[in-house]
Protein backbone atom coordinates (compact mmCIF):
# COMPACT_ATOMS: atom_id res chain seq x y z
CA UNK A 1 0.00 0.00 0.00
CA UNK A 2 2.74 2.64 0.87
CA UNK A 3 4.50 1.58 -2.41
CA UNK A 4 1.27 2.58 -4.20
CA UNK A 5 1.61 5.87 -2.86
CA UNK A 6 5.31 6.14 -3.91
CA UNK A 7 4.63 4.82 -7.46
CA UNK A 8 1.86 7.30 -7.95
CA UNK A 9 4.13 10.11 -6.57
CA UNK A 10 7.14 8.87 -8.46
CA UNK A 11 5.39 9.59 -12.10
CA UNK A 12 4.19 13.48 -10.86
CA UNK A 13 7.93 13.79 -9.66
CA UNK A 14 8.74 12.65 -12.99
CA UNK A 15 6.30 14.50 -15.21
CA UNK A 16 6.79 17.68 -12.96
CA UNK A 17 10.59 17.57 -13.74
CA UNK A 18 9.94 16.41 -17.63
CA UNK A 19 7.44 19.32 -17.83
CA UNK A 20 10.09 21.84 -16.42
CA UNK A 21 12.70 20.37 -19.06
CA UNK A 22 10.29 21.23 -21.51
CA UNK A 23 9.73 25.03 -20.31
CA UNK A 24 13.50 25.46 -19.95
CA UNK A 25 14.19 24.06 -23.54
CA UNK A 26 11.39 26.09 -24.56
CA UNK A 27 14.02 29.22 -24.44
CA UNK A 28 16.21 27.77 -27.08
CA UNK A 29 13.44 28.08 -29.39
CA UNK A 30 12.82 31.67 -28.96
CA UNK A 31 10.13 32.77 -26.86
CA UNK A 32 9.11 35.29 -29.02
CA UNK A 33 10.02 36.82 -32.73
CA UNK A 34 10.78 40.53 -33.65
CA UNK A 35 7.85 43.20 -33.64
CA UNK A 36 6.51 40.80 -30.27
CA UNK A 37 5.11 37.98 -32.21
CA UNK A 38 4.82 34.86 -30.54
CA UNK A 39 7.68 32.65 -31.37
CA UNK A 40 7.85 28.89 -31.53
CA UNK A 41 9.47 28.56 -28.01
CA UNK A 42 5.87 30.05 -26.66
CA UNK A 43 3.62 26.81 -26.31
CA UNK A 44 6.75 24.77 -25.00
CA UNK A 45 6.87 27.11 -22.04
CA UNK A 46 3.59 28.02 -21.27
CA UNK A 47 2.15 24.53 -21.47
CA UNK A 48 6.10 23.39 -19.37
CA UNK A 49 4.97 26.08 -16.96
CA UNK A 50 1.00 24.75 -16.35
CA UNK A 51 1.89 21.55 -16.67
CA UNK A 52 4.89 21.57 -13.71
CA UNK A 53 2.54 23.76 -11.77
CA UNK A 54 -0.32 20.79 -11.76
CA UNK A 55 1.71 17.67 -11.56
CA UNK A 56 3.43 19.45 -8.66
CA UNK A 57 0.17 20.32 -6.82
CA UNK A 58 -0.75 17.05 -7.58
CA UNK A 59 1.88 15.16 -6.06
CA UNK A 60 1.64 17.07 -2.98
CA UNK A 61 -1.96 16.04 -2.92
CA UNK A 62 -1.15 12.28 -3.62
CA UNK A 63 1.39 12.34 -0.93
CA UNK A 64 -1.27 14.09 1.50
CA UNK A 65 -4.36 12.37 0.59
CA UNK A 66 -2.87 9.10 1.21
CA UNK A 67 -1.48 7.85 4.52
CA UNK A 68 -0.22 4.89 4.52
CA UNK A 69 -1.53 2.34 6.92
CA UNK A 70 -5.09 2.64 4.75
CA UNK A 71 -5.80 -0.13 2.90
CA UNK A 72 -5.13 0.36 -1.10
CA UNK A 73 -8.68 -0.67 -3.59
CA UNK A 74 -8.35 -2.41 -6.59
CA UNK A 75 -9.25 1.13 -8.15
CA UNK A 76 -6.18 2.87 -7.26
CA UNK A 77 -4.19 0.13 -8.54
CA UNK A 78 -5.64 0.23 -11.59
CA UNK A 79 -5.53 3.79 -11.48
CA UNK A 80 -1.66 3.91 -11.09
CA UNK A 81 -0.82 1.56 -13.38
CA UNK A 82 -2.94 4.00 -16.21
CA UNK A 83 -1.01 7.13 -15.10
CA UNK A 84 2.35 5.17 -16.17
CA UNK A 85 1.07 3.97 -19.73
CA UNK A 86 -0.14 7.65 -20.29
CA UNK A 87 3.74 8.59 -18.94
CA UNK A 88 5.09 6.28 -20.95
CA UNK A 89 2.87 7.34 -24.09
CA UNK A 90 3.75 10.98 -23.42
CA UNK A 91 7.35 9.69 -23.28
CA UNK A 92 7.44 7.46 -26.53
CA UNK A 93 5.75 10.51 -28.83
CA UNK A 94 8.08 13.04 -26.91
CA UNK A 95 11.07 11.10 -28.36
CA UNK A 96 9.03 10.47 -32.07
CA UNK A 97 8.96 14.14 -32.24
CA UNK A 98 12.27 14.25 -33.80
CA UNK A 99 11.68 11.44 -36.58
CA UNK A 100 7.92 11.99 -37.10
CA UNK A 101 7.35 15.39 -36.29
CA UNK A 102 5.59 16.89 -33.81
CA UNK A 103 1.85 16.98 -35.27
CA UNK A 104 2.17 12.98 -36.11
CA UNK A 105 3.85 12.25 -32.76
CA UNK A 106 0.76 13.82 -30.99
CA UNK A 107 -1.99 12.53 -33.27
CA UNK A 108 -0.41 8.87 -32.56
CA UNK A 109 -0.48 9.93 -28.86
CA UNK A 110 -4.30 11.44 -29.10
CA UNK A 111 -5.10 7.62 -30.89
CA UNK A 112 -3.31 5.84 -28.62
CA UNK A 113 -4.45 7.25 -25.42
CA UNK A 114 -7.78 6.74 -27.13
CA UNK A 115 -8.12 3.37 -28.12
CA UNK A 116 -5.87 1.95 -25.59
CA UNK A 117 -6.37 3.73 -22.50
CA UNK A 118 -9.70 4.63 -22.95
CA UNK A 119 -10.27 1.85 -24.89
CA UNK A 120 -12.39 3.25 -27.98
CA UNK A 121 -12.97 1.81 -31.29
CA UNK A 122 -10.03 2.34 -34.21
CA UNK A 123 -12.32 4.21 -36.14
CA UNK A 124 -13.89 6.86 -33.54
CA UNK A 125 -10.39 6.89 -31.97
CA UNK A 126 -9.01 7.54 -35.38
CA UNK A 127 -11.25 10.33 -35.59
CA UNK A 128 -10.93 11.70 -32.44
CA UNK A 129 -7.14 11.69 -32.96
CA UNK A 130 -7.20 13.27 -36.60
CA UNK A 131 -9.19 16.20 -35.34
CA UNK A 132 -7.18 17.11 -32.35
CA UNK A 133 -4.47 17.05 -34.92
CA UNK A 134 -6.15 19.68 -37.44
CA UNK A 135 -6.71 21.43 -34.90
CA UNK A 136 -3.38 21.86 -33.35
CA UNK A 137 -2.05 22.44 -37.05
CA UNK A 138 -4.96 25.40 -37.64
CA UNK A 139 -4.42 26.74 -34.24
CA UNK A 140 -0.48 27.05 -34.52
CA UNK A 141 0.63 26.86 -37.75
CA UNK A 142 -2.03 29.06 -39.60
CA UNK A 143 -3.54 31.43 -37.21
CA UNK A 144 -0.60 31.94 -35.05
CA UNK A 145 2.25 31.20 -37.61
CA UNK A 146 4.45 29.45 -35.02
CA UNK A 147 6.30 26.47 -37.20
CA UNK A 148 6.35 23.08 -35.10
CA UNK A 149 8.99 20.82 -35.38
CA UNK A 150 8.90 18.89 -38.67
CA UNK A 151 11.07 16.01 -37.61
CA UNK A 152 12.64 13.62 -40.64
CA UNK A 153 9.71 14.10 -42.35
CA UNK A 154 9.19 18.10 -42.23
CA UNK A 155 5.55 17.72 -41.32
CA UNK A 156 4.29 21.19 -40.49
CA UNK A 157 7.28 22.62 -39.92
CA UNK A 158 6.34 25.63 -42.04
CA UNK A 159 3.66 28.11 -41.24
Amino acid sequence: MRRLVQGEAAVWALLTCLALGMAAASFGFGITREGGQVGPGFLPLVSGVLLAGLSAATLVGTLRRTAPEQPVEQAERRRVRTLWIVFAMLLAALLLVPVTGFLVAFGLLVFAVSAFVERRRPVPALVVAVVATLVIYAVFVLFLNVPLPGGLLGIGGEG
